[in-house]
This record gives C-alpha cells, structure tokens and sequence, in this order.
C-alpha cells in the first residue's frame, strides 16, 4: 500500500513539475492553488456550505490530488501556452483541449495502478470540470449550476483568483481586491453563488497566502 502511495505521489509531482516549468510566470502555482482549496473548503464547512456533499469525500485526499487539475497543459505546445498576447480562436481552441487531455493522462495512470483509485478520481473530477460554469457556458461539457462537480465549482473561483493576481506573459497582475470583486460579479453567471459567498467572507485569508 504505501509502495502505491510513493508511486502515485512521485508520479505527481514529476508531472506537476513539468507543468509549472513550461508555464511561464506560474511559479508557485500549484503551492498556492492548494492551499486556496484547503482555506476555502474549511470555509465552507465551518459555514455548512455543501457540508452534506462535502462530508462525504476524503478531504484530504481531494486537496492532494488538486495539483493534478491542469496535467493536461503539458500537451500544449508552449507557443501558445505563453504567448504574449491574445490568443486567436484557433489558439484558444487548442487551449480548451487540455481539460480532455488532462482525464485522459489520468485515466492512463489510473490503468496502470491497482490502488489509490479515489485519489485519482478526484484528480479527475478536477481536471474535467474546472472549466465548467454556473450559466452552463463553459467547457468541455457545458455543465451547469449543482450537475457540475463540486470540485469543479471549488477550482474554478481558485483558478480564476489566481491567474488575475499572477503576472502573465500577456498581462500585469491585478490586486487581490480587484479580483476579488471580478469573481464577486461573476457570481450566479461564471461562479456558485454560494461558494462566492463563503470566498468573500476569507477572502483576507487568500491575501495572506503567497
């Protein structure tokens, strides 16, 4: 079992690796996005927001297997994942496709292991559906309100905090406050009003993660 647990564990973080260091300008990334997710679903929880659907998944394993949400940009070429300006249709297209590629990598690990099925599970859940929507208008399923996983719900108001506050080869990075109030008049449209609530109760929490 723990020889399971190494294995998956290596094959983590080597991926995760490879990921940041192809990302321009998303040192820390990772360490960051976890730490959200951790904050914010303790939020949620103290608040009995979802509590019932949160109470029953391994927490701890969920957070863990959070880094594995955007695996499948290793596919894409670095031209385009870096590319200092707008991207074209085209470019954004080939962009989206990260989100499938990123259940495909996992499913792959997840047919060459004998355990630690949940933790992949949830490594999916989260690389499939953080693209997805409140209003139903985003990808790759177009998922919306509660038929997206909560996983996706929880990573999308995360990633989206966390790419405005991050320096981009094609952009300056925004204040938490004026991210913060981004996500805030996203919610019920782009965001889970009920989990945008809770963020903006911590949100003096999320300032004082680097």
């Amino acid at each position: 079992m723990q020889k399971n647990k190494d294995l998956i564990h290596g094959i983590m973080i080597v991926l995760v690796d490879m990921i940041e260091n192809r990302n321009e300008g998303k040192g820390g990334h990772i360490e960051r996005t976890t730490s959200y997710l951790k904050t914010l679903i303790d939020g949620m929880l103290e608040r009995g927001v979802y509590a019932y659907e949160l109470g029953k998944l391994n927490l701890e394993l969920m957070v863990s297997s959070a880094c594995l949400y955007d695996v499948g940009k290793i596919s894409i070429p670095e031209v385009i994942l870096n590319k200092p300006g707008r991207l074209t249709k085209e470019e954004f297209e080939i962009i989206k496709t990260h989100v499938l590629k990123g259940e495909y990598i996992i499913d792959k690990i997840t047919s060459k292991t004998e355990n630690n099925e949940e933790f992949l599970r949830y490594a999916k859940l989260f690389a499939g559906s953080h693209h997805e929507l409140w209003n139903g208008l985003g990808y790759p399923r177009g998922l919306s309100k509660t038929d997206i996983p909560i996983q996706g719900r929880i990573m999308t108001i995360i990633d989206v905090y966390d790419a405005l506050i991050s320096e981009r080869p094609y952009k300056t990075p925004f204040t938490s406050d004026e991210a913060t109030k981004i996500i805030m008049d996203g919610a019920g449209e782009q965001f889970d009003p009920l989990i945008v609530d809770v963020f903006l109760e911590i949100k003096e929490q999320f300032k004082n993660i680097n």
